[in-house]
Order: C-alpha cells, then structure tokens, then sequence
C-alpha cells in the first residue's frame, strides 16, 4: 500500500490542503493498515524535491523514515522513481508473505526437508556471476534516469490538438529523405520509387520525334512494287494456297467426318471399285464375305426388305405391328385407365408446392395456415399428439 504526497501542494495552495491537514489524514487512516508494509510516494520531484524544504517539514518526513515507513520520491513527468517504487513493493509484498508463512505451523514441516549446503571456498580467486550481453542491455534500460522513447501516446498528450499520425518517419529505407515521397510505395521492403527512370518522359518524346522523322522519309512504306516477278508469283500462289486450305476446312466442317467411311447404303458398283482398288494395292480380296463392309450391306439389306414389307401389308398388320412398338413413358407400368388417372393426380398434388414457389414473388408476405390453432392453443385434449 503506498500513500501519495504532492510536496508541490505544501507550499502552493493548488489542492487546497496543507501538508499538516495531510498528515492528520494520514494517522486516521493509518490503523487500517495494521501489520501491513507502506510506503510514502512523494510526487512531482521534477518541481520541487524533499531536500528544497524547509527544515520543519524535512523533520516531519525524518520522522516517518525513522518510524519504518519509506519515503521515495517520484515523477511520471520524467518517470525518475517509478521503478524503484514498483521494485520496493515487490520486495516488501514478498518478504511480508514469507514471513506470514513463516509464522504458521506448517512451516517446521517443509523446513525438516530442506537442506541448504554451503561450499567451502577453495582458494581466493573472484569468480563473478556471468550475464548474458542482452539481459545487461535490458537492465540499462530499465534504469530510472535513463532517457526513452517518445510512444505515439506520448506525443499525442504532449502535442493535443496539433498532434498528426504520421507512421512514415519509421519507415527503414535506404535514402531518409524517400520517407515523405509523394508516392512511397514499398514492396517487400523496397521503395519503387527507386526504380522509376526520372527522364522517361524525356525519352518518350525523343522516341516519337525520330518515328516521326521515319515516317516522313518513307521508311515503313510498303515496297511491292519494287519485287520482282518470282516473288509476286510465290506471293499469288501463296493466297490460292491459303483459299483452298479454308475451302477444304469449310467442307470437313459441314460433313460428318467421324461417320462410316463406307456409308450402308453404298451401291454395288462402289463396292466393287472399294475391291480393285485394295486388289492393285496388293491386298487379298477373295475371301471378302467376312468383311465389315460385306456384313454392313446385308443388314442394311435385311432392314430395307422389312420396311418395305411393312409398307405394303394392308391396314390391320400394320397396326399390329405398330402396337407391338414400346408405349409412351407416361403409360409405362399402368394396366388400365384408372391406374392412370390416380397416378396424374399423384404427380399434379407433388407438383403443387414448386408450383407455389414458382409464382412467389419479392412483395408475397402470404403466411400459410401451416399450424391450425386448435392443435396449439387451448386444453390439450386425450390421444395422439403426432400433430403438434
């Protein structure tokens, strides 16, 4: 527990009470904090320190140290003093606890188990403690009277209305004065701004004055008249070559061309040009009978007789033969009208609800009648409840 002094207000009447009226304050509540460590934190050092008092009010803080209460004097201007009050508490707090442990009856059991062994000096050489550079870094930091780091939150406070974010000015570039470019952007840790060419505009203007001046003199203009014969020969062969070739993509386009190569219904006197031809090429056309073609023609022959054959059969045959044909999916697996009639109205009540859906629009607020109040309001009446 620390009580907090403001030895501007001994002198200047800016709290409004003097330090005798402090005091009494003081003793009043001290007996709150029986048996409890305290410590007096004298404030705003930064402004006027203990020793600039007066000898009767230096006697009054005399007192207080000879009592057992510490007396450490502070800023949070300048931060002097504010570890070592967060440094004194810590100590005070532990050693209070140990010794509260110490006076409990637990305590002669846990000491009957330690042993703390001493080693004997073995000869007079010094062997100080070793600490790590970066730990003794971090404790220089810590020092009281050494200076810090401004925090954005610091400069605001300090600055108020004037105060500007700026988180530029720790950017790590490579030339300070690129911090505050107009255009500062940075990828990967690199300015781009670096690898701008300040004279490219400079350079485009030379570039197009000398297109320019090549285009006056007639460098880019075309030369055909200047070649001779042979060369506008390859050149009109060139075109007829290119005009045939689309030609013939054009009409690769409008036939199948993953169709049978030998349609069915080629004639005879192809077939046997198909023959003369395989037979010049060295090819074995005596027994054809097997072939693919051979077996097509005769299956295309067998379909054409039927057809023509039910083409001529008179009326009721081919009804018969029509009525043999596979029935509409509609009526597949029905065996009479009412069957069918059953299963319409089946497929018109399932369609109902994506019927409904289909014709909601953005404005339908329509609430459906989904729980009929005379299952949900009321006495509950006996039997099954499988509707609620």
């Amino acid at each position: 527990f620390s009580i907090i002094s403001d030895p501007q207000n001994f002198i200047s009447p800016q709290c409004g009470h003097t330090l005798q009226e402090q005091l009494e304050l003081f003793s009043n509540i001290r007996p709150l904090f029986a048996n409890k460590p305290l410590i007096i934190v004298a404030n705003k050092c930064d402004v006027k320190k203990l020793s600039e008092l007066s000898e009767e009010k230096q006697k009054i803080f005399a007192d207080l140290s000879a009592e057992g209460i510490q007396v450490i004097e502070t800023s949070t201007l300048t931060e002097e003093g504010v570890m070592q009050v967060k440094a004194e508490a810590c100590d005070q707090l532990l050693a209070h606890r140990v010794n509260t442990k110490m006076k409990g009856k637990k305590v002669h059991d846990v000491l009957n188990r330690l042993h703390l062994a001493m080693p004997a000096k073995r000869d007079e050489k010094e062997r100080p403690p070793f600490i790590p550079e970066g730990a003794a870094m971090r404790r220089k930091a810590m020092e009281v009277d050494a200076p810090k780091r401004k925090l954005e939150r610091d400069l605001e406070v300090e600055l108020g209305d004037d105060y500007v974010l700026d988180l530029q000015k720790y950017w790590d570039l490579m030339n300070e004065d690129e911090k505050h470019d107009k255009i500062p952007e940075v990828w990967e840790g690199h300015n781009i701004a670096d690898y701008i060419d300040p004279d490219i505009m400079k350079k485009l203007e030379e570039l197009e004055k000398e297109e320019e001046l090549k285009e006056r003199a007639g460098e880019y203009d075309s030369d055909d008249e200047s070649e001779d014969e042979e060369m506008q020969e390859i050149r009109v062969l060139a075109k007829q070559i290119r005009e045939k070739k689309q030609l013939l993509v054009m009409e690769s386009k409008e036939k199948d061309v993953h169709g049978p190569r030998m349609p069915r219904t080629a004639t005879k006197v192809e077939r046997k040009q198909l023959e003369k031809e395989m037979g010049n090429l060295g090819l074995d056309m005596s027994d054809k009978d097997d072939s693919h073609y051979a077996q097509q023609a005769r299956r295309s022959r067998s379909v054409a007789v039927k057809r023509k054959r039910e083409s001529s059969a008179p009326p009721t045959s081919r009804t018969r033969s029509q009525s043999a044909s596979r029935p509409p999916r509609d009526q597949l697996g029905l065996r009479d009208p009412k069957m069918a009639k059953k299963a319409k109205k089946m497929m018109k009540n399932s369609q109902k609800g994506m019927n409904r859906q289909g014709r909601k629009g953005e404005s339908d607020r329509h609430v459906f009648d989904l729980k009929p109040k005379h299952l949900l309001a009321g006495k509950r009446k006996s039997g099954t409840t499988d509707r609620r």
